[in-house]
């Protein structure tokens, strides 16, 4: 039944008209006219149990009556109310009125506490007193109930097909994907149903697995779902071992080996040695000892896809620190041009051999030479040079030592004996002199002086008081070797400067010596061994 009812002069919500107001079309004015006014709702998205208010646009001046219809035309099956300004009658309500739309002067309409059905088209017919009308569309949102994703926990293998759905609530009209937060956007390996509810990622990497959640929307509400987690199942990579080998450890020292592989899920490790096996990716060694050398792998198993990978090999050396080597013999004699050799008594865990001659390193090639283990150095022919201090010295990975000093002596000589001053030598009666005879030779030479077959005096020095013409001539020393029983000898002439020619000292070719200067004449005068010392 109609119901007339006095309208109130102003909108009967009472709602603040919102600069964001959306303007609804209106339709098409008689052939020649513009549209009078257009129909803005307040607020511009409706919510279920709200309320909506239709304003027109811009407010007409003069209304005789304003008409609402629930449908896209003037049909009157459809009248909410009409509203009569002049005279101001108020409201009618029509057939389609609910009890809870109002009209206003201005040709406003307000619907309170919405419901789902009130969406759909309205009309406003306005009558001032030519006609004119306008439509609407009005749709009632509800707010969005949690969205959810399906599967909440996917595990996929690396280069397959990973989909996820979301299961999104009514009135959503929007949907939006998530990945550890950040949006997803289609393209490449990621690919979006038409409806953005089914996300499909193929071929799956590593990088893509995290949180993924979907996000409902509509005009007046967001609600996003749970986190889903999506785990990539790959490796493991490659197997790194700390510390990198090869390593060079003394014996007594601890070592920690640690064993890593990307893989999810995480690996099981473990630690091969020869026959011995030792889970875990760590494997600590107290104290090593020379039964711990050798090689070490590590393997890392994926328990979920089987796959295995294994370390490369770690070598480990255990080393004992070396104690003194030793030289033998310790005092080696050996006679120029002969041959010497010498032996390093090495201890055990010794790597590599070196020598020294009085603290220089010493290289095979020569004369000297060297067993291929360095142990054993020859010296063939030895020569006076090579008398001096002999050390090995012994080194492994972590250590070195070195021996004593061993000493070689080389016997030689006598060599280039000389008798200072030179002669011939004129001295004057009452003259004395002192004579130095010198000879290279190891050991030091022996000496001894003699004229004719007369043996004056041992030692390097002669001393004579010239006081008689009869000391007169050829002075000899003979230098001899005491540990080889070698001798050699030089001699000097001794002459009267004034006086006495004496006559020849031998039947030596030489020449007689000169008539004597103003002053002593020195020359070096050599003899052989065997000279004649019978005088005329």
């Amino acid at each position: 039944m109609d119901h007339r009812a006095p309208g109130p002069r102003r909108s009967p919500c009472g709602a603040t008209v919102l600069t964001a107001a959306l303007l609804l079309s209106c339709p098409p004015p008689a052939r020649g006219q513009a549209p009078p006014f257009a129909i803005r709702q307040d607020p511009a998205a409706a919510r279920a149990g709200g309320d909506v208010t239709f304003v027109l646009e811009p407010a007409p001046g003069r209304v005789l009556s304003c008409s609402w219809y629930r449908a896209p035309s003037t049909d009157l099956a459809f009248e909410i109310f009409t509203y009569f300004a002049e005279p101001d009658l108020g409201q009618l309500n029509g057939s389609a009125h609910t009890g809870r739309e109002t009209g206003a002067a201005d040709c406003s309409m307000c619907i309170r506490q919405l419901r789902l059905n009130d969406s759909g088209a309205y009309t406003v017919a306005v009558r001032q007193p030519a006609s004119a009308s306008a439509s609407a569309s009005l749709v009632v949102h509800v707010p969005l109930t949690q969205p959810a994703v399906t599967p909440d926990n996917a595990t996929v293998t690396e280069n397959d097909t990973v989909t996820l759905s979301c299961r999104s609530p009514p009135g959503t009209e929007t949907v939006a994907w998530l990945h550890d937060g950040a949006p997803v956007a289609a393209g490449g390996r990621l690919s979006l149903s038409p409806d953005n509810r089914t996300l499909t990622v193929r071929p799956v990497q590593r990088g893509d697995a995290g949180a993924y959640a979907c996000q409902v929307s509509n005009a007046i509400s967001t609600n996003r779902s749970d986190a889903a987690t999506v785990t990539v199942v790959y490796g493991p990579d490659a197997v790194t071992v700390t510390p990198a080998g090869p390593l060079d450890l003394p014996a007594g020292s601890p070592l920690t080996l640690t064993c890593a592989a990307a893989a999810v899920p995480a690996p099981h490790y473990t630690w091969f040695f020869g026959e011995t096996r030792h889970p875990g990716a760590t494997w600590v060694l107290d104290r090593l000892s020379l039964v711990h050398g050798g090689g070490y792998v590590c393997q890392a198993l994926n328990p979920h896809s089987g796959r295995g990978r294994n370390s490369s090999r770690l070598e480990l050396r255990v080393w004992e620190l070396l104690t003194q080597p030793a030289v033998t013999p310790d005092n080696a004699t050996v006679t120029e041009n002969d041959t010497v050799t010498l032996s390093c008594r090495s201890p055990p865990g010794t790597e590599t051999v070196a020598w020294l001659h009085d603290g220089a390193p010493v290289a095979a090639g020569g004369r000297l030479s060297l067993s291929p283990d360095n142990r054993t150095l020859t010296v063939r022919p030895v020569q006076r040079g090579d008398a001096g201090a002999y050390a090995c010295q012994v080194s492994n990975a972590i250590s070195a030592n070195r021996s004593d000093d061993a000493t070689v002596t080389v016997v030689y000589g006598p060599d280039g004996v000389t008798v200072t001053p030179p002669g011939p030598l004129w001295l004057r009666l009452g003259s004395r002199l002192e004579l130095l005879c010198a000879a290279a030779a190891a050991p030091p030479p022996l000496f001894a002086w003699a004229r004719g077959n007369a043996s004056l005096a041992t030692g390097s020095r002669l001393r004579l008081d010239f006081g008689d013409p009869g000391q007169a001539g050829e002075y000899r020393c003979r230098a001899t070797n005491p540990a080889l029983g070698r001798a050699a000898e030089a001699s000097v002439l001794l002459l009267q400067e004034e006086g006495l020619l004496l006559p020849p000292l031998s039947t030596s070719t030489e020449p007689n010596p000169a008539p004597p200067p103003t002053r002593p004449r020195l020359q070096t005068v050599w003899t052989a061994r065997r000279r004649s010392s019978t005088r005329p």
